[in-house]
């Protein structure tokens, strides 16, 4: 039944009824209300009559809600009608209220006597004074302090002080209604204590079971005092003093609860079951505690003997019930209604059905009538199910307490419970359950995380019939921020509904899936505008709720403190997916430079989302005197919104936003502009340039490769014509002739060129040799005998992608292995194996090759020792010939699974473009792949030589470092074909070097100190296509071959052209667009902005769709 909803309205009498007030939305729901069709408007001055069997709690509270409302009042003996009456007493008494109601026949069915009808009270709120009447009834038991949280919802919402007429006709379905303080871990602090406390107060919950696990003077020293004063150390480990008790038994006998101190005299010192003799002297233990606790204002006691390792005689667990109930109500006498003392609250040793010993349930049926038995249902863990209920009554002999062990998680102290009451245990049945004698929840060791809880429980505890548990879901956090502050309650539902580890929302899990499934096709997925509005609002939310850390609002405060882990995760976890979903539909629009500096914000955020103290829950483990702390990482989101910012993540891989040059493959090279009937071919092992029979070259003409990458080729002896030399070039700029044959000859380039002064043909068909391209090996697949957990899958290894990994689900064990299986056995050379910066190796692993997968050759055995800055262990195979690689464990020390991110094998020994100061080849900083990285261990340099068959116009180093600004930076160096001259030094993530002045550059170096070590990524050289001309190039101001003309004056680019010009587009030297106009025109100018990059390259199509690219510096 929804709490508001639209009426069939029955008119009967001037009247509205209706299970549920329109106006109104009151929890716990009440059992009958009437609403008047009128309204009544209530004087700012409250005239109260009280009768004198009202107890000092209730007139506190009643004075309480009038002040809160804005409201004053006097106290008097005569109705007054010039201010609105309040009416407050005992039904059945002499008294003004108990008249008043019989006088104007108010309904008082309420209080006939009835099974499952507990603390029912009266409220109506009528005109018949001037100003109106309120009028309150309760029983002699004090039933009419739950009124008053009626009236207090209906204060806040009237907003004023009209008020419509109106009668609740109210009571419970269950006698106990509230919390048990029953869980391992950090006990409750006194401050959340109270909080809650006052949270039963609003919302008709009744009683609080002290009992936390890890306080010592409850299990372990119960026998004890409680201590006067404590350490810092000792409170962050739940204990408490004898002033905390006095405080918070004073906290709640002002908020109607009946405080019930527990202890666990059977775990730690022990009390003996053998016998009653034995058993007695335990409960003289057991009194003289009592009294102790007694004289600090405590009012109720419980006993627990649950999670014992055996199941004690029942007999005498009946003699320890009974016996102390008897002695309770002999020893602690009082004629005050507000200082009676509670009945004992008792937990057996067999608190739940299925359990061996619940046989011994049977001998509780005849104890003193008063106990109050508690149970878990049919197991530990359990839905709330009317058979099991109905059962514990017939065994115990009177109608039991469910402690319902929900929402607690100090099984999983990683996660946090914030979804409706219902969420991991249901109520199999809806509707009233008449055994069922009260609910008391055990909640999460966060306080205020569990109100959401606990404001369900609640509610289906008063009124179950009209439980809605969805609509009560939606409507707790209005009631858990402070009356009217909606941006506290959204965000903290907001929160809510991303929060569970295990449970997420249907409609964002259709988004996740939707957006996935539909990834990689035509369009980005349509899911995407919907996800970002979501996560957008969750990322807002996560922000608002870090402010409660220093609101005013105690509660707030604490709020923040329980749920502040979890909000981090959350709000990284919303940002990773925000940022990425960004990356992955705009990031061919970003620069280089923007797109990296994203790219390395994005991977530190994701990487230290496993490493990141502040997502850390600090927990208690074990119990009474041997607690120990442990720490657990929050789990939010981990069913579906993490696994899709994992999917984000994984998608964009090594892939930088930006426009990225692809590496270089084989190709021709020729000054020859149309170049015709020459051929490249390439294999495996070899290379021939062919159709050159025909091919006339004039003077200085040339035709050749350029391979991509430094190789070592064998050439074997080719007769050229006279005139015809091969040379051979690292860098495509600077030439060396030399003679065929060539073995190993170290070149990026290779070519033959007229050097004569007359035309000459070449003289044979081919240029042809031999080398090893890597570019061409094969891709291998992998196996592991590891078992998988959930989808981190083995494959994940070769996918060139460090940010997957795959993961084990169990732990290591000698002879678990990964292997590499390649189509066929060739020569391997540098074997990588990768691990994440968690669940790495234990103890001892070894690399091997293999030709048959039989007969082994070990490479290298190492340890986590062994492991560079990257986390990667390499060796060396030096060109053994193999078809199998693998990585095998030889030994284990602990008990970790294990995560492996990559695992390869370089199949080509292969020359680089960098060395460092001692001559060590480093392949990572050309490799076009920004996830592979060179991180020196002290000062030094590198020096890195240009192949890039380009006119290097920039250089755009690539480096992830935040250095210490005390020191000098690293030192760029650029060469220029001689000497290394300083170009500046290495600081923004993307560091930009101008050598377009430069008429040549061959190489760049970077030189840094011992304070200042540098993580470099890539280095890229950035320019326009080069081509070798006979002559000198054109100034800008002279025509090119096309008839184009352009210049500079005045900061405006000035065209002239022979044919119309269609479109003319301005880019910077990495490709990105800065400019764009369609003249269709042969003369114009335009506007250069000063905005716009010094350098420009310009691309001009004409009306006959001929494109020309030019480069200008302005």
């Amino acid at each position: 039944m929804k709490n508001i909803f639209t009426l069939l309205t029955l008119f009967i009498s001037g009247s509205i009824l209706c299970s549920q007030a329109q106006t109104y939305t009151i929890y716990p729901i009440p059992q009958k209300v009437v609403e008047e069709g009128n309204s009544v408007e209530l004087s700012t001055q409250i005239n109260v009559i009280c009768e004198s069997s009202i107890g000092e709690v209730t007139r506190n509270r009643m004075e309480e809600v009038l002040e809160r409302a804005g409201y004053t009042f006097s106290y008097s003996n005569e109705a007054s009608q010039t201010a609105t009456n309040l009416y407050l007493g005992t039904n059945g008494s002499d008294g003004a209220a108990a008249q008043y109601a019989t006088e104007h026949n108010l309904p008082l069915a309420v209080f006939d006597a009835g099974d499952n009808k507990f603390d029912p009270y009266l409220l109506q709120i009528n005109n018949l004074h001037p100003y109106g009447d309120i009028v309150i009834l309760g029983n002699d038991k004090g039933s009419e302090y739950y009124a008053f949280a009626t009236l207090e919802q209906i204060f806040e919402q009237a907003g004023g002080n009209t008020i419509r007429q109106i009668t609740f006709e109210d009571y419970s379905h269950t006698q106990y209604r509230g919390i048990v303080e029953g869980f391992y871990g950090h006990p409750y602090s006194v401050e959340n204590r109270i909080s809650l406390f006052e949270f039963c107060k609003r919302f008709k919950m009744n009683v609080f079971i002290y009992g936390p696990k890890s306080d010592p003077y409850h299990l372990g020293n119960w026998r004890d005092e409680y201590p006067t004063s404590l350490t810092e150390q000792q409170r962050f480990f739940g204990m408490i003093t004898q002033d905390d008790l006095r405080t918070m038994a004073q906290a709640a006998k002002a908020c109607h609860v009946d405080f019930i101190w527990a202890a666990h005299p059977a775990l730690q010192q022990g009390i003996s079951f053998s016998d009653t003799t034995q058993m007695n002297m335990g409960i003289d233990a057991l009194m003289t505690k009592f009294e102790h606790l007694y004289s600090l204002g405590v009012r109720g006691f419980g006993v627990f003997i649950d999670d014992m390792n055996y199941t004690p005689n029942g007999s005498m667990q009946a003699h320890l019930a009974d016996r102390t109930q008897k002695r309770l109500r002999a020893r602690f006498v009082t004629d005050d209604p507000d200082d009676e003392i509670a009945p004992l609250f008792f937990v057996p040793t067999a608190y739940a059905l299925n359990y061996g010993g619940s046989y011994t349930l049977y001998d509780l049926k005849n104890i003193d009538s008063e106990v109050v038995i508690a149970f878990t249902g049919y197991d530990c863990f359990s839905n709330i199910r009317a058979s099991a209920i109905n059962d514990m009554a017939s065994r115990v002999g009177r109608n039991p307490v469910m402690w319902w062990n929900n929402p607690v998680n100090d099984d999983h102290d990683d996660r946090i419970y914030m979804r409706e009451l219902t969420t991991h245990w249901t109520i199999e049945t809806p509707g009233a359950i008449n055994t069922l004698n009260g609910l008391v929840l055990n909640p999460m060791s966060q306080a205020q995380a569990s109100k959401v809880a606990l404001f369900g429980a609640a509610d289906y505890s008063w009124n179950p019939d009209a439980f809605d548990v969805h609509q009560n879901w939606e409507d707790v956090f209005a009631r858990i921020a402070l009356p009217g502050d909606t941006q506290t309650a959204e965000a903290l539902k907001c929160f809510a509904r991303f929060s569970n580890t295990l449970v997420e929302d249907d409609e964002m899990i259709a988004l996740y899936d939707g957006f996935m499934a539909d990834y990689g096709g035509e369009t980005f997925p349509s899911q995407a505008a919907q996800l970002r509005t979501e996560l957008g609002n969750l990322k807002e939310a996560c922000t608002y709720i870090e402010t409660l850390k220093d609101s005013e609002q105690r509660d707030y405060r604490l709020m923040y403190n329980d749920i502040r882990c979890w909000n981090a995760k959350l709000k990284m976890i919303s940002t990773i997916a925000l940022d990425a979903l960004d990356m992955l539909e705009n990031g061919s629009t970003m620069s280089r430079a923007e797109g990296w500096e994203k790219y390395l914000n994005l991977k530190k955020l994701y990487t230290g989302m496993s490493n990141d103290s502040t997502y850390l829950v600090s927990a208690l483990e074990g119990y009474g005197t041997s607690t120990y702390e442990q720490l657990y990482e929050a789990k939010p989101g981990d069913s579906h919104l993490r696994p899709f910012a994992d999917f984000l993540i994984e998608k964009i891989g090594n892939n930088i936003p930006g426009l990225w040059p692809e590496k270089d493959n084989p190709q021709v090279i020729s000054n020859i502009e149309e170049l015709q009937g020459v051929n490249l071919s390439i294999e495996t092992t070899s290379f021939e340039l062919n159709g050159l029979t025909d091919l006339t070259l004039d003077s200085d003409e040339y035709v050749g490769i350029y391979f991509g990458n430094l190789e070592k080729i064998d050439v074997p002896a080719t007769s050229f014509n006279p005139g015809i030399e091969v040379e051979v070039s690292e860098n495509g700029k600077q030439w060396t002739p030399v003679q065929l044959p060539v073995t190993e000859q170290k070149a990026a380039y290779i070519r033959i060129k007229n050097t004569s002064d007359e035309q000459v043909t070449v003289g044979t068909d081919r240029l042809a040799g031999s080398c090893l391209f890597s570019a061409v090996t094969s891709d291998p697949t992998v196996s592991t005998n590891m078992p998988q957990y959930q989808s981190y899958s083995i494959e994940r290894v070769i996918d060139g992608n460090p940010s997957s990994f795959f993961w084990s689900s169990n732990s290591q064990a000698e002879g678990q292995y990964i292997m590499l299986t390649y189509p066929t056995s060739q020569p391997q050379y540098e074997i990588t194996i990768t691990f994440t910066e968690t669940d790495q190796l234990s103890g001892t692993a070894a690399i091997e090759i293999s030709n048959d997968n039989t007969e082994w050759t070990q490479i290298a055995e190492f340890t986590s020792n062994y492991l560079d800055s990257s986390r990667s262990f390499t060796c060396n195979a030096n060109g053994q010939t193999a078809r199998y690689v693998r990585f095998i464990i030889r030994s284990v020390t602990g008990s970790y699974w294990l995560q492996v991110a990559e695992f390869k094998s370089e199949m080509a020994s292969k020359d680089t473009q960098t060395t460092d100061q001692n001559g060590v080849q480093i392949a990572t900083l050309s490799d076009k792949d920004l996830s592979t990285y060179y991180q020196p261990v002290t000062a030094g340099y590198i020096e890195h030589y240009f192949i890039e068959n380009i006119n290097i116009e920039s250089i755009e180093i690539f480096h992830n470092t935040t250095f210490d600004s005390r020191y000098e930076l690293p030192t760029i160096y650029v060469n220029d074909g001689t000497d290394w001259i300083e170009m500046g030094h290495l600081n923004s993530l993307c560091t930009v070097i101008d050598t377009h002045e430069m008429k040549l550059v061959t190489g760049v170096k970077i030189e840094w100190n011992e304070e200042n070590i540098p993580n470099l990524h890539e280095i890229l050289p950035c320019g326009t296509p080069y081509v070798e001309k006979p002559s000198s190039a054109t100034t800008i101001e002279q025509t090119s071959a096309d008839g184009l003309k352009l210049y500079t004056r005045d900061n405006r680019l000035h065209v002239q052209a022979s044919c119309n010009i269609t479109s003319l587009t301005l880019c910077d030297l990495s490709g990105r667009i800065v400019a764009r106009t369609t003249p269709n025109g042969t003369t114009f100018e335009m506007t250069l902005d000063a905005t716009m990059p010094r350098v420009l390259i310009v691309q001009a199509t004409d009306e006959k769709q001929n494109c020309s690219t030019h480069k200008i510096v302005w």
